[in-house]
C-alpha cells in the first residue's frame, strides 16, 4: 500500500513537468538510487550499526469513536520504532567500494542520457 502512494505521488509530481524534465529525472534515477545506498552504507559504517524503522504497537492516549463523536481513550497505535542491527565493518567497506564503482558508471551513463534528453527535447 505504501508503494502505491509513493508511485501515485511521483506520478502527480511528474504530471506537471515538461517532457525534458521527465527525461532528465529518469536519466538520473539509477545514479540517485546508488547515491542514497552509498550514503546509508557510509553512515552505517560510521555509526557501527544499521538502523531499520519498523512499525511497533504502542499503547497510549488517543481518540475513540463514540455515539456523541470522538472521545478521549487509551488505544493501541502503530508507531515507528528504531531497530539497530550489528554490521560487519569489512563487508560494509567492500560494499561501499563496489557502490563507488557503480556510481562512477551510473554517472557516465546519466551524463549520456542527459545529453540524449537535451537533443530529443530542446528547450
Amino acid at each position: 500500500m505504501h508503494r502505491f502512494f509513493l508511485i501515485a505521488g511521483t506520478m502527480a509530481v511528474l504530471a506537471g513537468c515538461s517532457p525534458l524534465q521527465n527525461c532528465l529525472i529518469e536519466a538520473d534515477q539509477d545514479q540517485r538510487a546508488i547515491t542514497r545506498e552509498l550514503e546509508t552504507r557510509r553512515l552505517n559504517l560510521q555509526r557501527g550499526f544499521a538502523v531499520e524503522m519498523v512499525a511497533a504497537p504502542e499503547f497510549g492516549p488517543g481518540f475513540c469513536p463514540g455515539p456523541a463523536g470522538p472521545r478521549p481513550c487509551m488505544r493501541w497505535d502503530d508507531g515507528p520504532q528504531e531497530v539497530r542491527h550489528r554490521i560487519n565493518p569489512a563487508f560494509e567497506r567492500e560494499r561501499i567500494a563496489l557502490l563507488e564503482r557503480q556510481l562512477a558508471q551510473a554517472e557516465a551513463q546519466a551524463q549520456g542520457a542527459r545529453a540524449q534528453c537535451q537533443a530529443t527535447y530542446p528547450e
